[in-house]
């Protein structure tokens, strides 16, 4: 298998998509907006966790050309069907993070500690999340424990 590059990617600037308005679509906004992004959010529903003032709203089903100007599109929704789907319709221009399948990714998320301005990524390359997090919390609690100030 060959070895990911991770990136560290400023998304200030960088149109965004969520299709997908539950927990895990919750998940992803609130890291997007702490990077600054403005997401645009397509789904009928939004989990009680998403903010509509702080987001893009479109109020609707996935549809191709909701999409078609983003860069980076999360694929975020109950049906791996549509899932799939966002990643085919896709143009090779756009980067798409299938949350429920990771074949059919072209990156997904680490999990990460930021402690002032030290910022780790731990990965399990998308085999256990729950792994990633044990070992996020572990590193976390030692981090916050020993690392130095300067």
């Amino acid at each position: 298998m060959k070895q990911p590059y991770p990136i560290i990617i400023d998304l200030t600037h960088k149109k965004i998509a969520v299709v997908g308005g539950g927990k895990v679509a919750a998940r992803k906004i609130s890291k997007l907006l702490a990077a600054g992004s403005k997401p645009v959010v397509i789904s009928p529903k939004l989990n009680p966790a998403i903010d509509p003032t702080k987001v893009e709203w479109i109020k609707g089903p996935y549809q191709r050309d909701r999409v078609a100007e983003m860069d980076i599109i999360i694929a975020c929704t109950d049906n791996p069907i549509v899932n799939e789907q966002i990643k085919k319709e896709a143009s090779h221009f756009q980067l798409v993070n299938n949350t429920s399948d990771k074949r059919h990714s072209d990156f997904y998320n680490l999990a990460t500690i930021m402690v002032d301005d030290i910022l780790l990524g731990i990965s399990t390359m998308g085999k256990s999340p729950s792994l990633a997090k044990q070992v996020k919390n572990e590193l976390s609690d030692w981090l916050k424990k020993r690392h130095w100030r300067e």
